[in-house]
Order: structure tokens, then sequence, then C-alpha cells
């Protein structure tokens, strides 16, 4: 079947990567084992790159690629992931490139996508968690990312109330900190950890009944919920 001609790229982007169809898949570092919101949360602000050995950035005006994407790519192709690129369209004017690939951890299966601008030499990450948020709990997982997002010291949390699509983004400026392994080793992680943790937060958010929009009150819903993951609590469900 032919895609919709009146879809964005982002719009084709996101059918791919909340699908699930199997796609390519690797192997991604470890999850969190400590899943607390504000600890989890306030946690990843301890990670920063290593400055060393940057790769000096040419603005290209007569080539399609710049050194961004250039070594983004060849660091995936080292890694030996698959994914897929996504080249800029003629009119452009960012000049955006974005590649996409799946990554599993122990229980999480997500897609990732990650966004060049060579205009600008911006590199951002967006993971994007495999299940949407249904209209009738939007209200709730809006109060819920307005909260983690002001306590949140990089990257934030997005929602797309058209269509429930759940994410968490990262970027980072390459003219300021350059790009190196290292770099992209870091937004990885944060993006991996992260994604980690709002499918917990709001896999438990979706598994309630009429969650309340009170902060406290949902709040003391989503512990019991995690509670349940972990513990064996009197319920009618088969544990």
């Amino acid at each position: 079947m032919s895609d919709d001609p009146k879809l964005t790229l982002w719009q084709k982007l996101k059918r791919l990567l909340t699908s699930a169809a199997p796609q390519s898949i690797i192997d991604a570092v470890d999850e969190p084992q400590d899943s607390s919101l504000v600890d989890s949360i306030n946690s990843k602000s301890s990670i920063h790159p290593n400055s060393r050995a940057k790769v000096s950035l040419v603005k290209q005006t007569n080539t399609e690629s710049t050194a961004v994407i250039d070594y983004l790519k060849r660091y995936l192709d080292n890694k030996q992931w698959h994914y897929t690129h996504y080249r800029p369209r003629k009119n452009d004017s960012q000049k955006s490139h974005h590649l996409s690939l799946r990554m599993r951890s122990k229980k999480l299966d997500c897609g990732y996508l990650f966004r060049v601008q060579e205009k600008n030499a911006l590199l951002a990450l967006y993971g994007v968690l495999p299940f949407v948020i249904p209209e009738s709990h939007q209200n709730a997982a809006i109060l819920l990312i307005t909260q983690i997002n002001y306590d949140m010291l990089i990257g934030n949390l997005e929602l797309d109330t058209r269509d429930g699509e759940l994410r968490y983004k990262n970027a980072i400026d390459v003219e300021a900190v350059g790009i190196n392994d290292a770099t992209i080793e870091y937004l990885l992680q944060s993006v991996i950890a992260m994604t980690t943790v709002a499918y917990e937060i709001f896999g438990d958010l979706v598994d309630t009944q009429d969650p309340s929009e009170d902060m406290a009150t949902l709040l003391s819903e989503l512990r019991l919920q995690a509670d349940a993951r972990v513990f064996f609590l009197p319920s009618q469900k088969r544990q």
C-alpha cells in the first residue's frame, strides 16, 4: 500500500516507530533499577560527555551531508546497528536528516529517532514509547508530564494529543560541544534510561482505570501500580 502523500515525514516515521512489526533490533544499555519518579529523573543530570577528540565541523554548501550526519552514521555502522536514513526534502531549509532504528533492553523494545539539522548543527534523539496514551488518560498524562518536565534538568517528555504518542527527547548543540563517540553514547544512554523510566511510569498510568487529575492522588495511584509490579498484592488479576 502506498504512503498517504498528505502525511508528513514525522507522521510516517511515527507509524514505523510505534508499529508492532519487527524491525532491526539491537541490545541497548541496561535500564535503571530504581524507577522512583524524582530520583530516576534527577540522577540523570550527572551524566556529562567527554569533550576530548572533538570533530571539527566544516559548513558544507556543495554536499548533502555535514560532518554531523557523517560521523553519526559511521558510529552506527561501526556498532553494526541497522538503521534507516531519511534524507532532507528539497525544500527543507534546515536540511534535516533522520535516522530511525529500534533498540531492545531487557524488557523494553522501543523506536528511536536521531534528528540532525545540518544548517545549525543541532542533534536530537527521541525515544518513542511502544504504546499510546488513550484519550481518556491524556489529562492525567499531561498533568504528570508537566510536573516531570518542571523538575527535569536535561531533556523533556512530549505528548502528541492528536494520536497519544509519548516520547522523550534530548538534544545537543554540536557547534558548542563538538561530536565524538562519547557525546553520542551520552545522548543514547540518557535517552534510553529516561525512556525506560517513562515506560514504567506511563505504563502504570495506562493500567490505572479512571486516573485522578489531582497530582497527589494520581501519584498515590501510580505508586500502587508500581507496587503491584514488584509485590504480590491482593487483586482480581492472576499473578
